[in-house]
C-alpha cells in the first residue's frame, strides 16, 4: 500500500468519526490518542506505528487492521489470530454496536478479549473472523446467562438447537432455540423474528467461574 493510501484512509475515517473538527490532523490525534508530532510522522514522514500497536490503532479507527495498513478490502474490526499467543483476539462490543455489524460505517472497538477456539468449534464457523463478544448486562437470560457473563457469538455459526442466540431487533434480547427450531424468549413466549431481525448464535458463554461451549 502506498503511503498516500494510508493517509487518505486515516483522514477520511477521521472525518467520518469526528466531522465537526475542522483540523483533520487534530481529529486523528483525538481518535488515536497519540501525540500530534507522532501523527504528523504517520501522515507525512513515511513512518508507521510499530507492528504490535497497529491492531489497537485500527480498532480505534473502527476498521480492520489489514484495511488501514495494507491494500485489503474495507472491513470493520474482525477477530484476529495471534501467532505468538496461539489464541484469538476477539473484538468486545457494546450492546448498541450489534446493529452495526452489517453496516459499512467504521465501528470503533475499545478492547479485545483473548480466548482459545477449539478445532471442533471452528468447524462450525464459516468465518472465525466474524466472532465478537459482549457482556450480557441488559440482555441476560437467568438463570442460564447472568448479567456478568461474557458472550461470544458468530453470525456464520450454525444455529445450534437447544442453545442460545442473541436476537437483534427493536428490543435486543437473548433467546433460546428449541429442538424443533422454535425460538423462545426468557419469559417463555414463542418469537417469530422479522426479516429485518438478526439472529446471532452464542458459541461460548464465559464467566469468572466457568466456560460453556455450544454443542
Amino acid at each position: 500500500m502506498s503511503e498516500h493510501n494510508f493517509r487518505t484512509k486515516a483522514l477520511a475515517i477521521a472525518n467520518q468519526l469526528l466531522p465537526d473538527i475542522q483540523n483533520k490532523e487534530d481529529s486523528v490525534v483525538q481518535i488515536s490518542g497519540e501525540k500530534k508530532s507522532t501523527i504528523k510522522n504517520w501522515l507525512y514522514a513515511n513512518k508507521r506505528p510499530p507492528m504490535g500497536k497497529r491492531l489497537m490503532i485500527a480498532d480505534k479507527f473502527g476498521v480492520d487492521v489489514d484495511y488501514l495498513f495494507s491494500d485489503s478490502p474495507y472491513s470493520i474490526p474482525i477477530t484476529q489470530f495471534d501467532e505468538s499467543l496461539k489464541c484469538y483476539l476477539v473484538p468486545r462490543l457494546a450492546l448498541s454496536q450489534l446493529t452495526c455489524l452489517e453496516q459499512t460505517e467504521p465501528m470503533p472497538v475499545a478492547e479485545r478479549t483473548i480466548i482459545s477456539l477449539s478445532p471442533e468449534l471452528l468447524e462450525h464457523l464459516e468465518s472465525y473472523q466474524k466472532t465478537y463478544c459482549l457482556v450480557a448486562s441488559g440482555i441476560h437470560y437467568e438463570p442460564f446467562i447472568t448479567a456478568a457473563d461474557t458472550l461470544f457469538f458468530n453470525s456464520t455459526a450454525k444455529h445450534f438447537k437447544s442453545n442460545f442466540c442473541i436476537l437483534v431487533s427493536d428490543e435486543t434480547q437473548i433467546v433460546r432455540m428449541q429442538q424443533d427450531g422454535a425460538i423462545v424468549s426468557k419469559d417463555g413466549d414463542i418469537i417469530q423474528p422479522r426479516k429485518s431481525d438478526t439472529l446471532l448464535p452464542i458459541i461460548i458463554t464465559m464467566s469468572s467461574s466457568y466456560v460453556t461451549y455450544a454443542q
